[in-house]
């Protein structure tokens, strides 16, 4: 007697092959979901590989390697790839897993829910993994089940999610590009990835967070991560090759400088740079939140060998130190910041800054070895010390801030800078343009501006406006 042998259907060897290589799944669901022709440029295969290694770590039980940021432009399928196609891979990898997914707002988040649903729910896919269904009883737009114990919950940085516990956290776009000057808006964003997804792990070792999203600020999700002690792997995938691109053997696949010139190629970018602005760009495109060149501030302070600055120095006319003052110790909150400069030949040359977290005792006592007068903004902070100080035989002044906020205020200060009439001691003049905390380069995305607030203050009493005293 002959033996039989069974000859797998094509949907079978299919199948096999989507659950071994989530590239592939995609390229094979594609079309359930999106009706364009796919473009599928080198960075989709690459980061599906990345995403696979992740999700088979989740489907083994193993601890975690580390949590992943992705950091690139807007238009590269990056939802795709991570929010709507990665969570139903995993459930055919392991239809236990419990997905929570989650975005600046509640209607992205469903979106993306609702379009994974739509593959689950397809002809397709219930031929290729009939094994997978969702339960009647439980088939919501942001939470559904299959019968093996797997869910999918959709939410907002905002929204509610007790009781949920996940092996696999998503996060595509925690901040919604308009609102990412709103410090209050990166708090609720930061809070969110911080304490509540740390609540919402079944295992804290074995559950990884992914992160994806396109730089919007200094201290944005990625910015407040990566200045954690974390076990984080980084990619890093700007519009156009720069030394922030990450791992940086991905330099290599870059096209002319390009990461995908078919979908953003040089004039769709120039577009993008005319609608977005330097800063928009900056972050959107180039994955850091500060234009290279600076954004309302750029590279326009002359700078002075120390040694002829020193000789300068006592030739300076209306030499002294613009204050913001700020009375605390916590550096998440404004620093009291000072800027020492005057007036040379019609130019200004700025001599020294500095910035520190201190109580209103201790400040006074490092304000004293500044160099006097004192311009203090006046503000009721400003007030007491300017008291305290004249009280101890201490030259100090208050000044007027008028002009709108302090990003109003810098674009009327700029030009002075732009002009040439700005000079500036040559051994702290990087640290006044990079510093991380109060560089003005990253004004007015950094995470402090107390510097680049008495930089402008500084202008305005010695070239721009100099009566703008009171007493």
């Amino acid at each position: 007697m002959e033996e039989t042998i069974l000859v797998p259907k094509l949907h079978e060897l299919l199948s096999e092959k989507c659950k071994r290589d989530f590239f592939y799944f995609l390229k094979e669901f594609w079309s359930v979901i999106i009706p364009e022709e796919p473009v599928y440029n080198w960075h989709i295969p690459y980061l599906c590989g990345e995403l696979q290694k992740v999700v088979e770590k989740v489907v083994n039980r193993e601890p975690k390697d580390y949590d992943l940021i992705i950091n690139i432009p807007p238009g590269t399928t990056k939802s795709t790839i991570v929010t709507v196609m990665l969570p139903v891979w995993a459930w055919i990898r392991d239809p236990s897993i419990r997905t929570l997914t989650a975005s600046y707002s509640a209607s992205l988040s469903t979106d993306h829910s609702i379009k994974s649903r739509d593959i689950i729910r397809s002809d397709k896919f219930r031929l290729y993994f009939p094994e997978i269904a969702l339960k009647k009883d439980q088939d919501g737009k942001t939470h559904y089940k299959n019968d093996s114990g797997g869910e999918r919950y959709a939410t907002s940085v905002t929204g509610s999610i007790t009781g949920f516990h996940a092996h696999l956290l998503i996060v595509d776009d925690p901040l919604n590009p308009k609102e990412a000057a709103s410090e209050s808006q990166r708090e609720t964003a930061n809070e969110f990835m911080d304490i509540t997804l740390s609540t919402r792990k079944v295992n804290k070792s074995v559950t990884p967070t992914i992160l994806v999203m396109q730089r919007l600020h200094q201290m944005d999700c990625t910015g407040n991560w990566l200045q954690k002690e974390k076990e984080i792997k980084h990619i890093c995938l700007p519009g156009e090759i720069s030394k922030d691109v990450s791992p940086i053997k991905l330099r290599d696949n870059y096209v002319d400088g390009l990461l995908d010139p078919e979908r953003l190629n040089r004039k769709d970018l120039k577009e993008l740079r005319t609608n977005l602005g330097s800063y928009g760009y900056s972050g959107q495109i180039m994955q850091t939140p500060t234009p290279l060149d600076g954004g309302i501030w750029q590279k326009w302070i002359i700078p002075v060998p120390d040694e002829e600055m020193d000789k300068i120095l006592p030739q300076l006319t209306k030499r002294g130190s613009d204050w913001d003052l700020a009375y605390t110790e916590k550096e998440t909150n404004s620093a009291s910041a000072y800027l020492d400069a005057g007036l040379y030949n019609g130019k200004m040359y700025i001599n020294d800054f500095g910035f520190k977290w201190l109580e209103f005792p201790s400040l006074m006592e490092w304000m004293k070895t500044i160099n006097a007068p004192h311009y203090i903004e006046a503000k009721a902070s400003g007030k007491s010390a300017k008291q305290t100080l004249t009280n101890q035989g201490i030259p100090a002044v208050e000044v007027k801030v008028d002009g709108g906020d302090k990003v109003a205020r810098s674009v009327l200060a700029t030009p002075f800078a732009e002009a040439g009439m700005v000079y500036c001691r040559q051994s702290i003049l990087n640290k006044l343009y990079h510093d991380p905390k109060q560089g003005i380069l990253i004004f007015p995305n950094g995470e402090h501006d107390d510097v680049p607030d008495v930089l402008v203050q500084s202008i305005n009493r010695l070239l721009n406006q100099p009566q703008f005293f009171t007493f």
